[in-house]
């Protein structure tokens, strides 16, 4: 009998900052849609730059008996994509990664940027100042930032973001480029939804659920 599927959970936060009593009720919450959630209180920047977080993240991979899958809000889910790389050399593949509004490309590119500024609860000034702290003197155009790691061989993919967001067209761009490297990607866009959607009325963790069970299915 295959063991259940883990799911290995990284905040959000701006790679800065991390609420308790937020993080257990989104792990309650994911678990309420079904899913075995192990959630990972990672070393918040700028006390702990990158990599740290993603080691973290890693460390906690290491710990898990049976499949798993990798799921990261925001920040974390920067993270979580961050650490496939290392996770695909060390043969500890998970049966797919999650990311609700990553900040997939660290050098903040887009035209949502401009277009959804007024639309959005974060702008690209907040979230520079983030990678900032999260980077130090590392290259945010360099591996740390996923949109520019090799996307080939990755596990399938499954990426949220609202339409709302400014970071609608970087996540975009991202699984666009994932598809064409032939990872199986699939991108929800929510309508209307600005960042941090996933705290109030959306259907994306029974989304998110719909999908998990897609791939533990498709391994029994």
């Amino acid at each position: 009998m295959t063991a259940p599927l883990t799911v290995v959970y990284a905040h959000g936060g701006g790679f800065t900052s991390y609420d308790p009593e937020l993080g257990a009720a989104r792990a309650h919450a994911l678990a309420a849609s079904g899913l075995r959630v192990v959630p990972v209180a990672y070393r918040l920047a700028p006390e702990h730059r990158c990599p740290a977080q993603i080691e973290d993240v890693l460390a906690a991979c290491r710990e898990i008996d049976g499949p798993f899958a990798l799921l990261g809000e925001s920040a974390g889910g920067t993270i979580v994509l961050s650490a496939l790389p290392r996770l695909l050399d060390g043969g500890r593949v998970p049966l797919g990664v999650a990311a609700i509004s990553p900040v997939a490309d660290l050098t903040l590119p887009g035209m949502s940027f401009t277009t959804n500024e007024s639309k959005d609860i974060i702008g690209r000034a907040v979230l520079a100042e983030s990678v900032r702290a999260y980077l130090g003197e590392l290259d945010p155009a360099g591996p740390h930032s996923p949109a520019h790691l090799p996307l080939e061989n990755l596990p399938p993919l499954w990426l949220a973001v609202g339409t709302d967001e400014v970071l609608l067209d970087d996540v975009t761009a991202f699984a666009g480029r994932a598809r064409d490297a032939g990872v199986r990607t699939e991108l929800r866009r929510y309508p209307g939804a600005r960042h941090g959607f996933q705290f109030g009325e959306s259907t994306v963790d029974a989304d998110l659920a719909e999908w998990l069970s897609s791939l533990t299915a498709a391994v029994n």
